[in-house]
């Protein structure tokens, strides 16, 4: 793990070598390609060879580091015995011999990439300019690297042999199953009757508002445990709405309480609510919730002790039986509550696996359940090794392509959301991952879920992974490792791991936006995750464009931009690029200049024109705006944007054969505009993209005039969304005979109709997923015999005047999901006939149950 530059080094110079790296090639009269191939040698030498004698020495060293950050934080003495090394005078020496070409190591490779990323932006800033000055000037930036790496190789090929007596594995198991010897086992029948009493609280306990909070020590999954319950259909039926919450140790009230309210308010509602001022937000959910019986849980809550207050200014009592169920990352967070007798509440007072104790704080109802293998005082106080270093023993010993791409997961603040698709632009970016390697990513980021590293939290109606977030006690060990290895920066570090550091982050509110003073600093990556919408002045964007030529990632997140940022062409490695300038129309042909940009998002920007100069950006794989018009290609230009596979959201303006037929590899589309107007290009274009996979048509023209039976749709199509397209014809003859659909999603005013058929022979043959929201005016629907055969999921909301779902749809053996929403009293009689096969259907009705 010491090794980590170097080993991505390694790749990047495999990159440049196979001319990924960059838009240019290495020039000939350079005859540099000997010199990058020899810098990779040696490299690969030193990576593989050397280092690799060196193992158990490296595992040795970060051992020490995870004993001195014990020591740091007041660890338990037993921890810090079972950690403890003995080192001979010899080993000592040859520790800091092994630790001094680590660190020169990491010089060289700072070194080495300024150098060739200066060599790059050097030869691009002459193509642009016409200077003929000749390249071999700037080949002076890259003398003495290769003496360097030499240099590097002879010190280490004369250090003596590594020590193979230690594997950092078999310590972290030694550590576990000390630590665990004579400690009281969690018995499992215990854990039952556990769950059973919680069970039994949410449902027949008290009237009042109950809180239940949830523990342990012992690694038992408490996110697992309570989704299981809050997905049952018990409980969903029980509760009038529900809210799932991540509360995370970056504690944000504000936060919290829009998840609430986009949880439990109806959408329309929502969209209105949430911009409000804070306190009429509070005052607002607490009128909602007044006279509902709602279950709300909030996931890994640190040590706060203001969430108490806050929760009780919105969460009303209406003695119903509403409950919040909280799990506890941070045991403290209990010490400022009283049991039942009013005393003060005792860690040693919660015992190991229930019962549910009773507890008070003003005016809650409160109970404890402990789920463990010792004593939560123990715990507490260091007795058992903390999920956290467990959690860096288990970075160390993932493989490096994994490893890498766990550590980048720090970027991101704990507990956020974070979208899947953004993830694998940034790993892409980056360079972890090939180029246009999604597949990959998604391999990737599964076994990371697997490993625990990460967790899913949302994921589309066909299953895919959509959203996730890292939890807070994995993101501290993430962290760690990533601090101590110089993979990241922020402003309240230390000075001295700015050395090597690449990645800049913003996390906390206060901190201010650019590090000026930090100017020297050979940063690739800025990511601003900083949750209010700051003004940026142009003039110090400028400045720090100027100061950071070298980014390859800039996320300026939510912070606003009035105008196109001045200088941002120069950065001329960039990547990966996201600004929020809500005001931007036209996009300017310097941003063009950027080739190789992979990834260009500005969600709030509705561009009108692009230039013709967009035509050039060949390594384009997504764009992301509100809108964007892109121009017809130059007269005199045959190439394409050949690597685009994500747009959102095309004007239908640009639906044109020409335009659509440039774009040979978009799997992804969304089109957002008057598809009434543009309906004649957009209807015939379509077919030209053989590659599309997933396609959203939004209309935004009153009234529509939209036929389906003139598009042409590809063949190649997996998903389909129309939204307010106000269809007079029945859309699902025309689709049915789609040969890879397998989501269909008929959304707001998408069918103004009362009849649906889908009678074919092969109807649907694919179909997995169906989804008919708004139609409001659906009274009958037929199915033929074998429609539909792979249908798992079915959603209608609403069916106010749907009197029966067709026969032949219990006839499907794949059908495991139904989501009604306001059916008719007759249709909710029929499925009371279903009632006792559970074990087959999971059918939910809104917004009351069976």
């Amino acid at each position: 793990m010491l090794e980590f530059h170097l080993r991505l080094f390694c790749e990047r110079l495999k990159r440049v070598l196979a001319s990924e790296e960059g838009m240019l090639t290495l020039p000939d009269s350079t005859n540099l390609a000997p010199f990058f191939q020899n810098l990779l040698t040696e490299s690969e030498i030193i990576t593989t060879t050397l280092l690799g004698n060196y193992e158990a020495d490296m595992a040795r060293i970060l051992s020490q580091l995870i004993r001195q950050e014990c020591a740091e934080s007041e660890m338990s003495l037993p921890l810090l015995q079972l950690l403890d090394l003995e080192e001979s005078d010899e080993e000592d020496v040859e520790r800091s011999d092994i630790l001094e070409i680590l660190k020169d190591i990491n010089h060289f490779v700072h070194e080495s990439e300024k150098a060739i990323d200066t060599f790059f932006i050097n030869i691009t800033q002459q193509q642009n300019s016409e200077n003929e000055s000749e390249s071999s000037t700037n080949m002076t930036l890259l003398v003495g690297l290769h003496t360097k790496i030499i240099d590097i190789r002879n010190r280490m090929q004369q250090l003596p042999p590594g020590n193979s007596g230690f594997d950092i594995s078999e310590k972290s198991n030694e550590i576990i199953r000390l630590l665990s010897e004579g400690q009281p086992r969690l018995d499992i029948s215990e854990f039952e009757r556990g769950r059973e009493k919680f069970f039994d609280l949410l449902i027949e306990g008290p009237s009042g508002l109950s809180v239940v909070a949830i523990l342990d020590s012992s690694g038992f999954d408490k996110t697992a445990f309570a989704a299981d319950t809050y997905n049952n259909k018990h409980v969903k039926f029980y509760f009038d709405c529900l809210a799932w919450v991540r509360v995370s140790v970056l504690y944000d009230f504000g936060k919290i309480l829009d998840d609430i309210i986009k949880s439990v308010m109806p959408p329309s509602r929502v969209s209105v609510i949430i911009g409000e001022d804070y306190q009429l937000k509070k005052s607002i959910l607490r009128d909602y919730l007044t006279n509902k019986k709602y279950f709300i849980v909030l996931d890994d809550v640190f040590d706060d002790s203001e969430i108490w207050d806050d929760l009780e200014e919105v969460l009303p009592d209406n003695q119903n039986g509403s409950r919040v169920l909280i799990l506890v990352a941070e045991p403290t967070l209990l010490t400022s509550l009283k049991m039942e007798n009013g005393e003060k509440i005792r860690l040693d007072s919660v015992p190991v696996g229930g019962p549910l104790i009773r507890i008070k704080y003003e005016g809650l109802q409160f109970f404890v359940l402990h789920y463990g293998s010792m004593p939560l005082e123990n715990y507490y106080k260091g007795e058992a090794i903390p999920t956290v270093w467990r959690q860096i023993f288990s970075v160390m010993e993932l493989p490096f392509h994994l490893k890498v791409c766990s550590i980048y997961l720090c970027v991101f603040p704990p507990g956020i959301e974070i979208s899947t698709r953004q993830l694998y632009q940034l790993w892409v970016a980056e360079g972890f991952i090939p180029y246009n390697s999604a597949e990959t990513a998604e391999h990737y980021l599964k076994e990371l879920i697997h490993r625990g590293f990460i967790q899913v939290s949302e994921r589309s109606a066909g299953g895919t992974i959509k959203a996730c977030y890292v939890p807070s006690f994995v993101y501290t060990s993430l962290f760690w490792v990533a601090e101590k290895m110089g993979f990241v920066w922020m402003r309240d570090m230390e000075e001295e791991s700015i050395a090597n550091a690449k990645r800049y982050i913003i996390l906390d509110n206060q901190i201010a936006f650019f590090p000026l003073e930090y100017s020297d600093m050979y940063l690739q990556s800025f990511l601003n995750h900083i949750s209010k919408s700051n003004h940026l002045n142009p003039k110090d964007c400028e400045n720090f464009f100027k100061r950071f030529k070298y980014l390859r990632v800039l996320n300026m997140g939510s912070a606003v931009l009035d105008q196109y940022p001045p200088g941002l062409e120069n950065l001329y490695l960039l990547k990966y690029l996201k600004l929020n300038i809500p005001s931007f129309k036209c996009l300017p042909s310097l941003l063009c200049t950027l080739l190789n940009l992979q990834t260009l998002e500005m969600p709030s920007s509705y561009i009108d024109q692009s230039p013709e100069d967009i035509w050039m950006m060949q390594k384009l794989m997504h764009l992301n705006f509100g809108s964007i018009t892109l121009p017809a290609p130059p007269k005199n230009y045959s190439s394409s944007l050949k690597s685009l596979i994500f747009i959102s959201a095309l004007n239908p303006s640009s639906c044109t054969p020409d335009i659509l037929g440039r774009l040979p590899s978009v799997q992804t589309l969304r089109i957002s505009g008057d598809l009434s107007y543009y309906q004649s290009g957009v209807s015939k274009s379509l077919c030209e993209l053989h590659k599309l996979e997933c396609l959203k048509l939004v209309n935004e023209s009153k009234p529509s005039r939209m036929v389906l039976s003139e598009y042409q749709f590809p063949p190649s199509l997996i998903q389909l969304s129309l939204s307010n397209s106000e269809l007079m014809e029945d859309p699902m003859p025309i689709l049915e005979n789609l040969p890879r659909l397998r989501m269909l999603k008929l959304k707001q005013n998408s069918y103004l109709g009362r009849k649906l058929a889908c009678v074919g022979l092969s109807s649907f043959p694919e179909l997995k997923v169906l989804h008919l929201k708004s139609m409001y005016w659906l009274d009958e629907w037929m199915m033929g015999a074998g429609a539909m055969p792979k249908l798992e999921s079915l959603i209608v909301n609403p069916c106010a005047y749907l009197r029966k779902l067709p026969e032949e749809l219990w006839c499907i053996k794949s059908l495991r999901k139904l989501n009604l929403h306001w059916p008719q009293t007759e249709l909710r009689q029929t499925l009371r006939t279903f009632k006792d096969m559970e074990w087959r259907y999971d059918i939910q009705l809104y917004p009351y149950g069976i």
